[in-house]
């Protein structure tokens, strides 16, 4: 759970702070590694949505021009199927007009939830074949390879991540939040796509990947794990295989990032080869960066 969850009701969708940081979008002091611990002063820090874990933004990430990330535009969360009693009127508060859903359909059979209807819903799946094509997701879960299931989402759904990103321009594309189920892969690959071609460093796009993997509370990876473990005589059994599942580590973040440059040279190519202008980019950095 964030450390934003723990925040009263009164301070319900205000955003978390880092009381370390002394000068927002000041990263001259990180050396080595130090860089997997920032926190950003923004709504990357974390946002409320009740009952939901790793629920926050990207405002207040530094650009490498020595800028930062506005608030209030993007979020990013676990599945909204785990919305509290108050989530909704967290989304109200944080202003929240497009959600869009990113996983398979077997996922949101099993894992359904509805919003008013004031918040529309959109349903983008990012996994190239289904999880109904690989037997379901308890059989996806017991010999996944992560860094492959990555390369599939950013190269195989390359467009509808682009489609994703160009929303955030239309009137009533943001505020915008997107979830998988845990937040941290399709979710976190879309985010991470999107903080790069605003200019934020791989450093900065890494950190933030990998916090899901903490933000992940032992109530929601419980609830997620007995969901894909079950034997024939109908009891849980959690492999390790699924309890990586839910893990952020860094290199897997660097993996996406040095593909895209491998492949494209740069993510604004990756951005505009698959169906952004460049006067979309300029649009998403006027609209985002400080």
């Amino acid at each position: 759970m964030t450390s934003s969850q723990t925040q009263t009701r009164s301070e319900r969708g205000s955003v978390s702070r880092d009381a370390g940081a002394d000068a927002p979008g000041d990263i001259s002091g990180i050396t080595g590694e130090d860089y997997l611990d920032y926190r950003p002063v923004g709504d990357g820090a974390g946002v409320e949505i009740d009952g939901v874990p790793n629920s926050r933004g990207i405002g207040g990430y530094p650009t490498q021009d020595g800028r930062k990330l506005r608030d209030g535009l993007f979020f990013r969360s676990a599945g909204l199927n785990f919305l509290g009693p108050h989530g909704v009127d967290d989304l109200h508060r944080l202003n929240i007009k497009e959600v869009v859903d990113l996983r398979d359909p077997l996922e949101v059979g099993q894992w359904p939830y509805t919003l008013p209807d004031e918040i529309h819903v959109d349903r983008v799946p990012l996994l190239k074949t289904t999880m109904t094509d690989h037997g379901g997701m308890k059989e996806v879960a017991k010999g996944i390879d992560m860094a492959e299931m990555y390369h599939d989402i950013v190269f195989g759904s390359a467009e509808q991540i682009v489609l994703i990103l160009r929303k955030l321009l239309q009137d009533d594309g943001h505020p915008m939040l997107i979830h998988c189920t845990a937040g941290k892969d399709r979710t976190g690959i879309t985010a991470g796509i999107l903080m790069s071609l605003l200019g934020v460093s791989d450093d900065m796009v890494v950190s933030c990947y990998a916090q899901s993997g903490a933000n992940l509370g032992d109530a929601f990876k419980k609830a997620v794990l007995q969901g894909l473990a079950n034997d024939e005589k109908g009891v849980g059994q959690i492999t390790a295989a699924q309890t990586a599942m839910l893990a952020s580590p860094p290199e897997l973040m660097r993996g996406v990032l040095a593909g895209i440059n491998d492949e494209y040279g740069s993510v604004e190519q990756y951005c505009l080869q698959n169906g952004m202008s460049a006067d979309e980019v300029a649009g998403l950095r006027a609209l985002f960066v400080l």
